[in-house]
């Protein structure tokens, strides 16, 4: 697991993590003590969240701390406890609604789904007898999960 997470971050992209990990710790974490885990959580995700934007990986965005407070009250009623259904909710807001830090998810999907399909149209415009459509989708599908692998973009 190590060797294959070394390939995917190169050598220089260490020392521009580890500029950038120092230089949110001096702006968000210095002033932390124990009293205060809540400001430690933020600043944590707001890091990982940068490092992410920085070097093109894909992150759902965690919003501010105020916003997950009122998330968190508008789904838990005073002196109960979080439900099931109101902790798939305050997710569901935060996968749709806050969006993702970087598009290359996004793209990626839309690789994925608009490729078999533009082949399929191809296809059956040249010759609809040529293949099957039953193992021409799945292997566009295939094809392009791999070429998507071997660019590093999933």
């Amino acid at each position: 697991m190590g060797a294959s997470l070394m390939k995917l971050t190169p050598a220089g992209r260490e020392e521009k993590k580890t500029r950038l990990i120092q230089k949110y710790y001096n702006e968000h974490c210095k002033d932390i003590d124990s009293n205060k885990p809540n400001e430690f959580y933020q600043a944590v995700c707001k890091t990982v969240e940068e490092i992410n934007r920085k070097f093109g990986y894909t992150q759902i965005h965690i919003p501010e701390t105020d916003e997950l407070e009122r998330l968190f009250n508008a789904h838990v009623k005073p002196d109960e406890t979080l439900s099931p259904e109101g902790f798939h909710e305050i997710l569901r807001y935060l996968v749709f609604k806050a969006g993702f830090t970087n598009a290359g998810a996004l793209d990626s999907f839309f690789y994925i789904l608009i490729a078999p399909g533009t082949a399929l149209l191809i296809k059956n415009a040249v010759n609809p007898k040529a293949i099957s459509n039953q193992f021409l989708v799945p292997g566009v599908t295939s094809a392009t999960v791999l070429l998507l692998a071997l660019l590093k973009k999933i």
